[in-house]
């Protein structure tokens, strides 16, 4: 089993299978009735979201990245950002970058002195196993993963846990300790501010996993309750929301994967599966939406809303979560200002600035010059990103009122810390170069970066 379970993590890294799409539906074929079999793949049809349900008035939102809790290494809000700094002897810092006066600094209410030690808010005594964030309007919410493979171990060191902290680092409370051999499995962390919702499963002494479960987490309380387990038959992820309803997408595989499969088979297999969206509630009811093929389709979630190119009938689609309807934004490749043409794009899980942002390999031979773009979803248009810094991509991170914050690779700095053995000691560390940028000045490729005053670390 643990020879299968290898060759299949081989074969997902190296083939790119995850977000793809199958066929445009028009909104007249969204109204036929939905066909939940993976055997029968030329009727698969999608369907409009029931309104005979009541809805209640709690709003359901992801409060972390799109890209799933492991991507989730640095959240924000309009007024600034929170990151881990982690320091080589396991331990780190939560810092914070505050858009007003454009400062990096530990989140804590000392200025000075040592924050390196349980005297200091930001400091995290382990960050073994890694540190991500999710954030609701209140509370910024800490995931410390367990380490892998340390099932007898429950020191306080490994251990992992949720717990959740005031927007200024203080009131710091742990939720729920995890146990030794849990996992909060990739995805996204949804909530409807007065719980947190996400996928766990547990790893067994055979080295085989338990169902994935979606967990209720009280976050007043720290009460947890399982709603429902999922099917061993697929992977599951948290991609999106509907209201008062979580969006996830399963991914079927019509042929049962054995150990006396070649590599070929292997790989044919991945090429069958069936990507599908269910809407989930709080009590477990579950609401198949629609499906599409393994390898057709990149898409990404928004206001209720899935946007996907579509790879087989190149074009941008909306599709509506809540009516069933697919509406067309934009028609055919994109081709560029040297003649480049585009038709395999790739979107980005985050939207920032009512714009969805997009890689793309030409059409031509020349498969290792990427472009990348941003779609206009007010004006419906495509635009090409250009800027670059130190030879890096300048990319977003996270999104202010005014400004975005960038990135144009890593940085090095000399921070104080401790040894082992108490003693102090300079260490250098590597974070990402940061910078400030005004919204339109992005969009337009003018490299017009403001500095970030981070001399306290």
């Amino acid at each position: 089993m643990k020879y299968l379970h290898t060759r299949l993590l081989a074969l997902c890294l190296c083939i790119t299978l995850f977000f793809s799409s199958c066929g445009i539906y028009t909104a007249e074929s969204s109204q036929q009735d939905f066909i939940s079999s993976a055997e029968n793949p030329e009727t698969i049809q999608e369907a409009p979201l029931s309104t005979g349900t009541p809805l209640s008035s709690s709003q359901m939102n992801i409060i972390s990245s799109h890209n799933g809790i492991i991507a989730s290494g640095m959240v924000g809000n309009k007024n600034g950002c929170y990151e881990v700094l982690y320091r080589p002897v396991g331990d780190g810092n939560i810092l914070y970058t505050d858009y007003a006066s454009k400062s990096r600094i530990y989140l804590s209410s000392r200025i000075t002195g040592e924050h390196n030690n349980e005297s200091d808010s930001s400091w995290l005594k382990s960050t073994v196993g890694g540190c991500y964030f999710s954030l609701t309007y209140e509370y910024l919410i800490l995931f410390k993963l367990n380490t892998p493979a340390f099932a007898d171990s429950e020191t306080d060191m490994q251990r992992g846990y949720i717990a959740k902290y005031d927007l200024d680092g203080s009131n710091r409370q742990i939720l729920t300790w995890l146990a030794p051999n849990e996992t909060i499995a990739d995805g996204c962390i949804a909530s409807d501010s007065e719980n947190l919702y996400y996928l766990n499963y547990f790893v067994q002494e055979d080295g085989n996993s338990s169902p994935l479960s979606l967990i209720q987490l009280n976050i007043t309380s720290g009460e947890k309750n399982e709603i429902c387990q999922l099917s061993q038959n697929a992977r599951h992820f948290i991609v999106g929301t509907y209201q008062d309803k979580i969006v996830i997408k399963n991914i079927l595989n019509p042929i049962t994967i054995t150990e006396d499969l070649s590599s070929e088979d292997i790989v044919n297999a991945f090429k069958q599966q069936v990507h599908e969206l269910v809407l989930f509630s709080t009590d477990g009811q579950q609401q198949s939406l629609c499906q599409w093929h393994q390898g057709t389709r990149s898409e990404m979630y928004l206001d209720n809303k899935m946007f996907f190119w579509d790879k087989e009938q190149p074009g941008l689609y909306q599709y509506d979560l809540g009516s069933g309807s697919t509406v067309c934004l934009y028609s055919g490749a994109i081709i560029s200002e040297n003649g480049d043409t585009y038709t395999n794009l790739t979107l980005s899980s985050d939207a920032f600035d009512n714009h969805i942002l997009l890689t793309a390999i030409p059409d031509s031979t020349d498969v290792g010059k990427a472009t990348r773009f941003a779609f206009d979803l007010e004006k419906n248009t495509f635009q090409t990103l250009t800027l670059s810094r130190n030879e890096y991509n300048v990319n977003i991170l996270q999104e202010g009122f005014d400004y975005f914050l960038v990135q144009a690779g890593v940085k090095e700095y000399s921070v104080p810390d401790l040894a082992p053995d108490g003693q102090e000691i300079t260490t250098n560390m590597l974070l990402p170069d940061v910078s400030l940028m005004i919204k339109s000045d992005y969009w337009n490729n003018i490299p017009n970066y403001i500095a970030i005053n981070d001399d306290v670390l």
